[in-house]
Order: structure tokens, then C-alpha cells, then sequence
């Protein structure tokens, strides 16, 4: 079976950016911070395996969402370019946010992550470099969760190859395909357990090679991106199996479970990326049947749009506010979660100001060029050659940031 041609838009994977996004976020503010003087085991320490299986999902999100909305002969270069306008802008904001705190402020962040600060870390922060080099002070700098998006910029390198690659796969050999991916990306942690190296926080009982391995290398990070591709591949070819809700949640819910009897390397995510293709898949499939109602409320929609903006945006914001609240200083639960819920309510207002006002007009203005090329696309040089549904008449797509 061929792919068909389906809708490009599906509601549900932008609403659902928004939470993945937020799972992020709720982690930075309740334990990056250092806002409670909270160990390991304590109740809210179960964020950051929550967190780190969300930027998974972002990772599978990216690579299902693009073989979703691309266009057959569309050239390498467009496609580029749209990528460099949808995270360049944002990312220089706050980059220079996170910057100017450590440059004006001048002060060590009262966070539970030692950020890098150096002027070579910056340097490889601002042009996405950091998650190639396995050094604390360089992957986790100035504005620590831009790491992921160093991984992104990687991906969109070579997505128009891994697609030609991925197209190339007969439909009958699909399935076999992503049950060998997603078998290596619950695997990979337990590879990482071999890797070397010293120390990195007391708090955490991996050392600093292995966690740059498993968590912030971008080839190895890589698999998660093709599972994505695989399962729209999958589903666009109507080869994806129909499971029920049950069948859909299981797989996530025994991951986290498992993980106190685990290593600690499964706790950073990539164990929940197989889980993760499961539910944006099921998504999907209610999208194209109209019973996804939930997702398709307008303001979680709005909120995934501008859900980029919080991701990357979020960071600065919590080192300013937690060191005007006293470097030292903690508090007690329910002041703790009213500061938390207030940061948190900020961020969103300050994600859909950036998202309105800033990055959506600039990616109308330089995303595409201003007038139509000479020829068309299907006769340009270098195009991708992968089906793939039709664009929408907006360029709105259901990015994973």
C-alpha cells in the first residue's frame, strides 16, 4: 500500500507540544530551581523522568511531524530555510536573555545545574554546537535546555536524507523496521551504563560521559527522530495497527514504573520514546477520525503554537525571578508551589507574547521567499523525493516546538 494523501494539519499533535512542553517546564521550576531543599527520592524528583521522556517525545514528535507535512520535490534549501526561521529567532532571544543574566548579574544561578558560563560556551550555544561536546560546562550553558535544540538543528541536517532513506523501505517491511528502531532505543540506555567517565552531581548517579552518551548526543539521539519518521510512514500507509487506549497507555505507564528497578540511564528518556510513537500515533488516527475532541480545544491549541517559546524561553526567566528571591534561600511547600505556579503562569503569558508578537512574524516574512521561484519545484535540483501529503494552504504546521 502506497501513502495517501492526508490532512496536513492534526490539532492534536500541536496541543500536545504544549503539554510535553509544560512537563519540561513544571521540572526546571520545581527542582532545577533549588526553590525546595528536596534529595532524590523525594515525591517531586518523579518530574525529571517525566521531563526527560517529554524531550523524547519532542524528538519523535520532530521527526513524525515532518514526514508528515513535507511536500514531494520540495528542495533542500527551502526546506532549511523554513527550519532556520522556525528555531534560529527564538533561540538568539534567549540565548541573549540567559547571556545578559549571567553577564549583568553577574552571579553564580541559585540552581541545582551548575550552568557553564564561559565565553567558548556561549559561543557554541549560540550556534547550537554544545551537545557535541561531552563537557558539563559546554552541553548545560547559559540557557541549559537549548541542548535539545543543538540535537534538533542536527535532525534537520539530515532529515532529507534519512527520508529518502525511510522512503526506499518497502511498506510490507515497515513494521519490522520500527520494532528493530524502538528496540535499540530501549536498549541504548543500557549500552550507555558501559561508558566511562567522572563524576558529574552528587545527586545523580550517572557519571558525565555516560549521561552525554545517552542523553545529549545527537546521533545517538538520532533514532528517536527516524522512529518518528517511521511511524508516519506507518500510519500514512495505513499499516499502523489499531490499538486500543488501554494498548496505547500500557506501554508509557509500565516504562515509568519500571524505572526504580532499572539503571539510572533509563531515567533520561530514551526508553520512552517507542511508548511516546504509540500515543502521537493514536493522536493521529483520532485526528483523521474526527474523535479527538479534547486536544482540539482552541486554547491548548494556541498553547501548543506558542509552545516553542516556553521551551526556550522559560530558562531565563526562572534564573532571573530565582535570583531576585534570594540565592540561598528555600521554601517551604505551599509558598514553594505558589511562586512555582506563578513562574509557570508567567512563562505561558510570556511564550504566547514572544509566539504572537515575534516569532510568528518573522517566519511569515523569511520563511519562504517573497516572490514564487522561476520554476517548479519538481523541477528543482536537490528536492527530496518522499511522498507525503498535500501543504496546507497556511504554513501552520503541527511542529514538535
Amino acid at each position: 500500500m502506497s501513502d495517501q494523501v492526508l490532512p496536513a494539519r492534526l490539532p492534536s499533535l500541536t496541543s500536545l507540544r504544549f503539554v510535553l512542553a509544560l512537563a519540561v517546564v513544571l521540572c526546571h521550576l520545581t527542582l532545577i530551581s533549588g526553590i525546595f531543599d528536596i534529595g532524590p527520592e523525594s515525591p517531586p524528583a518523579l518530574l525529571e523522568p517525566i521531563a526527560t521522556g517529554a524531550v523524547s517525545g519532542f524528538f519523535v514528535l520532530s521527526g513524525f511531524v515532518l514526514t508528515w507535512a513535507h511536500t514531494p520535490g520540495e528542495t533542500h534549501r527551502a526546506f532549511w530555510r523554513r527550519r532556520f526561521w522556525k528555531i534560529a529567532p527564538n533561540h538568539v532571544l534567549a540565548w541573549a536573555l540567559a547571556v545578559a543574566f549571567f553577564g549583568v548579574i553577574v552571579a553564580t544561578p541559585a540552581t541545582v545545574l551548575a550552568d557553564g558560563d564561559s565565553a567558548g560556551a556561549a559561543v557554541a550555544d549560540l550556534f547550537l554546537l554544545q551537545s557535541w561536546i561531552p563537557d558539563p560546562d559546554f552541553f548545560f550553558s547559559f540557557n541549559a535546555p537549548s541542548w535539545s535544540i543543538s540535537c534538533e538543528a542536527f535532525f534537520y541536517a539530515v532529515f532529507p536524507t534519512v527520508l529518502a532513506a525511510v522512503s526506499r523501505i518497502p511498506a510490507r517491511r515497515l513494521g519490522s523496521c520500527w520494532a528493530a528502531l524502538a528496540a535499540a532505543t530501549l536498549l541504548m540506555p543500557l549500552v550507555a551504563t558501559l561508558v566511562p567517565g567522572p563524576p558529574l552531581y552528587d545527586w545523580l548517579p550517572i557519571n558525565a560521559n555516560s549521561m552525554w552518551f545517552v542523553y545529549l548526543c545527537p546521533p545517538v539521539r538520532l533514532s528517536e527522530f527516524a522512529l518518528g519518521i517511521l511511524t508516519a510512514r506507518l500510519v500514512r500507509t495505513g499499516r499502523w495497527p489499531h490499538l486500543t487506549r488501554v494498548q496505547v497507555t500500557v506501554p508509557a505507564v509500565a516504562v515509568l514504573g519500571l524505572l526504580p528497578y532499572l539503571p539510572a540511564q533509563y531515567t533520561l528518556g530514551m526508553a520512552m520514546a517507542a511508548p511516546l510513537a504509540l500515543i502521537i500515533a493514536a493522536l493521529t488516527r483520532a485526528d483523521l477520525h474526527g474523535r479527538a475532541r479534547l486536544m482540539h480545544h482552541p486554547y491548548l491549541i494556541a498553547l501548543g503554537e506558542a509552545s516553542f517559546a516556553l521551551y526556550l524561553t522559560h530558562y531565563p526567566l526562572m534564573l532571573t525571578v530565582r535570583h531576585m528571591l534570594g540565592v540561598e534561600r528555600t521554601f517551604a511547600a505551599l509558598p514553594g508551589i505558589a511562586i512555582i505556579t506563578a513562574l509557570t503562569t508567567l512563562s505561558i503569558a510570556v511564550s504566547l507574547a514572544v509566539y504572537r508578537y515575534y516569532e510568528l512574524p518573522i517566519m511569515r516574512r523569511w520563511s519562504r521567499p517573497r516572490t514564487p521561484p522561476a520554476a517548479p519545484a519538481h523541477l528543482a535540483t536537490g528536492t527530496m523525493a518522499a511522498p507525503a501529503p498535500r501543504r496546507p494552504v497556511a504554513d501552520r504546521r503541527p511542529d514538535h516546538r
